[in-house]
């Protein structure tokens, strides 16, 4: 085949959306899909009781967590060299997330399945300004803040930038793991210290010998070593307080197991090299439509519990091939709906959005000109 002489900005997006971190992607939400399957389903087996069903439940409980991290190291990996942020990616994220917002309290609120609120209405319509999807607002602001903290990041020298991310780790990371409780910390400052270190990682590299698909193999030998831990944890909860905290941390994103997990599967792939493929991208760019869509508080009740019944299942021998099903048509259902919004609701707003972004761009530059002339 000959080969097909590109631009160097096609070069640059070919390059951006490599498919081993679409795939990973993928991944990440399907694992997230997989965490709100257990969590948000009403299962509720008896703490006495070991149960193969149990421990599903209690083994897939672990990607939500794993998930949210690789999507802020796949961001911090490929947003630490920009510049400044893009009006008008903050326009297409907005208003992706209000559309979802609206269209789902229209739904729902007509055809009577929730009752009509003042306040649900209000929140709606600001939905990250009320953080109805607690992901999408903390991304939301980790974003506009990322130009300053490229900065800040860049001035580093690799000895700086090291005792920077150990000093946070140690804080948000080691101390909550040991005492099974976070220490002034919040989803916005881990997402903050995911972000640098997925960018040391782009500026300084990692050096290690170790293969992509070893890496995923140890990350998976963790995964399950931790899953082990939790459930010693989980058994030893009923006699002391201490191991109870620390069973109820240790799926959080900012437990040491779950962060060393997510690190290995990012540079696992990373290292992968699977070339482009027009299929993993076009899926993968749905991700953030349908981690929305399922995650949504009135959808999520509504499929786990009303239209799937999934506690219904808690003692059943069918629960793992039941909810390996239902996780991949969720998934798939959800995909679908998302790409349709991309094809035919998305790319008309962008013709809209785009303009508007440049108006906007325009006149802050013009304002912050001015503001900055003033205070002189």
């Amino acid at each position: 085949m000959p080969k097909v002489q590109r631009s160097d900005k096609q070069t640059d997006e070919r390059m951006i959306r490599q498919s081993n971190i679409e795939l990973l992607r993928i991944i990440a939400i399907i694992i997230i899909i997989a965490h709100h399957f257990a969590v948000h389903s009403g299962f509720d087996f008896s703490a006495d009781t070991v149960s193969l069903n149990r421990l599903w439940i209690r083994f897939i409980r672990i990607g939500g967590k794993i998930g949210v991290n690789i999507f802020v190291l796949i961001s911090g990996y490929f947003l630490v060299s920009a510049q400044s942020i893009k009006t008008s990616k903050i326009l297409k994220l907005w208003g992706q997330v209000f559309f979802y917002s609206i269209v789902i309290f229209l739904v729902f609120s007509v055809s009577g399945l929730q009752p009509f609120s003042q306040q649900e209405l209000i929140e709606h319509i600001a939905p990250v300004t009320y953080s109805r999807w607690w992901f999408a607002s903390t991304y939301f602001v980790l974003y506009m803040l990322s130009p300053y903290i490229n900065r800040l990041l860049r001035t580093f020298d690799r000895k700086q930038y090291i005792s920077f991310l150990l000093l946070l780790m140690v804080l948000w990371s080691v101390i909550p793991t040991i005492t099974g409780s976070l220490l002034q910390s919040d989803p916005l400052f881990w997402f903050v210290f995911l972000y640098s270190l997925a960018g040391y990682i782009k500026l300084f590299g990692i050096k290690t010998d170790l293969s992509g698909k070893k890496l995923l193999l140890i990350s998976f030998g963790c995964t399950v070593l931790t899953f082990i831990t939790a459930v010693i944890l989980d058994t030893a909860g009923n006699k002391s307080d201490y191991s109870a905290s620390l069973a109820a941390f240790i799926y959080d994103m900012q437990s040491l197991p779950v962060l060393i997990i997510s690190l290995l599967m990012f540079m696992g792939f990373l290292k992968l090299d699977i070339g482009y493929n027009r299929i993993i991208n076009t899926v993968s760019s749905a991700a953030f439509g349908v981690y929305l869509l399922h995650d949504d508080k009135y959808i999520r009740s509504f499929v786990w519990k009303r239209v799937l019944s999934n506690a219904d299942f808690s003692e059943s021998f069918l629960l793992i091939p039941f909810s390996v099903l239902v996780i991949a048509s969720v998934y798939i259902c959800f995909t679908l709906i998302e790409l349709i919004r991309i094809r035919f609701i998305e790319s008309k707003y962008l013709l809209i959005s785009d303009k508007a972004a440049a108006f906007i761009d325009k006149k802050k530059d013009a304002f912050i000109s001015r503001l900055s002339d003033r205070l002189k």
